[in-house]
């Protein structure tokens, strides 16, 4: 498993103003769709792979059916 950084993925700002006490926190929003589109992608891949598992897990079972008839 990859360990990532998403503060520094994000591009995570923190603006501390001193004066009047507005701190800002930002992101960069761009980094968050890459982030998300991959995470996606991902989902799919695994989505695809549980399929053909099942699809394989059911040809073992009839196989193994038909030998036991």
């Amino acid at each position: 498993m990859t360990e990532r950084d998403l503060t520094y993925e994000l591009l995570y700002t923190n603006y501390v103003d001193m004066e009047n006490g507005d701190d800002v926190e930002s992101i960069d929003y761009r980094s968050l769709i890459h982030i998300m589109t991959e995470m996606m992608t991902r989902i799919e891949q695994l989505e695809k792979w549980k399929e053909n598992a099942q699809k394989s897990a059911r040809i073992v079972k009839q196989t193994l059916d038909a030998k036991n008839d």
